[in-house]
C-alpha cells in the first residue's frame, strides 16, 4: 500500500483472461489498476511457481500481489506462497464457497498464528465473516478482517423484486 494511506484499494482478477484475451489485454487489465488508484491485486489463479512475469509487472508499477492462503496451506507450502507476496496476506477462513459457512474461530486463530511464523506481512482474514461478533473475535488475532459476505447480504436484502 502507499505509505500515506491507512487502508488500500485492492482489485480482484484472474490470469485466465490472458488465455482468452491475449497477454497484452490481460496485462492492460491489471495495469489499469494503477490508473484507478488501486494499491494491489489478488490474482486467484496464479500459483507462485508461475508468477514471475506477473510479479515483475506489478512491482514495476508499484502494485502489491496479495496471495490467498487457506486452512490447507501447511508449513511446508507457506514459504512458497509468501515468496513475492506483498501488501498483506489474505487468509481464507473457510473451505468452499464464500458466505456459505461460518469460520471456526479457534481454527482461524491457530492458523493465523502459525502462518505468522512464515511472514512479517499483515494477515487479513475473510470468507464467511458475517457478523460483528465474528469480526471482533477474528480481529483479536488477525491484522484485518474482510467482511464481503456481510456486504453481499446487505445488498441482497435491500433489493426489491424490480432490482
Amino acid at each position: 500500500m502507499r505509505p500515506e494511506l491507512r487502508d488500500g484499494d485492492v482489485g480482484f482478477g484472474e490470469l485466465r483472461r490472458r488465455e482468452l484475451l491475449g497477454d497484452d489485454v490481460a496485462a492492460g487489465g491489471f495495469l489499469a489498476a494503477v490508473a484507478v488508484g488501486e494499491d494491489g491485486v489478488i490474482v486467484v489463479d496464479c500459483p507462485p511457481e508461475e508468477a514471475g512475469p506477473l510479479t515483475d509487472a506489478l512491482e514495476a508499477n508499484q502494485l502489491s500481489l496479495i496471495r490467498l492462503t487457506t486452512p490447507t496451506t501447511d508449513d511446508k507450502r507457506a514459504p512458497t506462497v509468501f515468496h513475492n507476496t506483498s501488501g498483506f496476506v489474505y487468509y481464507v477462513s473457510v473451505l468452499g464457497i464464500t458466505g456459505t459457512k461460518a469460520p471456526d474461530l479457534k481454527s482461524v486463530k491457530a492458523n493465523v498464528n502459525r502462518l505468522r511464523k512464515h511472514t512479517a506481512l499483515p494477515i487479513c482474514v475473510g470468507f464467511g465473516v458475517k457478523t460483528a461478533e465474528q469480526a471482533r473475535a477474528i480481529a483479536r488475532d488477525a491484522d484485518g478482517v474482510v467482511v464481503g459476505s456481510a456486504l453481499v447480504s446487505a445488498v441482497e436484502k435491500s433489493l426489491t423484486k424490480a432490482g
